[in-house]
């Protein structure tokens, strides 16, 4: 599942992670600086139901999202520029056991697979 995030250095050194809001409907909340420069009226914002439907949206640009800080607890509006993906199911170089196995390599196996 991908997450959006925005992070900011605080003064004291600590990192804040913004993630999305929703609203009481479960929504994810948006605004469009095209439709209205004033967005973050409520009236100017939109809603999206799913993280696909919002990380699609933010992927195409234009748009900011309304997010929470993980320490202040401050909400506000992130331009979709400011925010970055982190995709929780792709594993990580480190996490494949295969990637340490040299023993499995050798000279001829290497010259072997060269005209491959």
């Amino acid at each position: 599942m991908v997450r959006l995030l925005r992070r900011r250095a605080l003064s004291d050194g600590r990192v804040e992670e913004f993630t999305p809001m929703t609203n009481k409907h479960g929504q994810f909340i948006l605004a469009d600086r095209a439709v209205d420069p004033q967005h973050n009226k409520a009236a100017n914002q939109f809603f999206v139901d799913s993280i696909e439907a919002l990380a699609a949206r933010v992927r195409k640009g234009g748009v900011s999202v309304r997010m929470r800080g993980s320490i202040s607890g401050q909400p506000n509006l992130i331009s979709a520029a400011e925010i970055e993906f982190v995709d929780d199911d792709e594993p990580l170089a480190a996490d494949d056991p295969f990637i340490t196995f040299t023993e499995w390599s050798s000279e001829a196996d290497d010259k072997a697979y060269a005209s491959l």
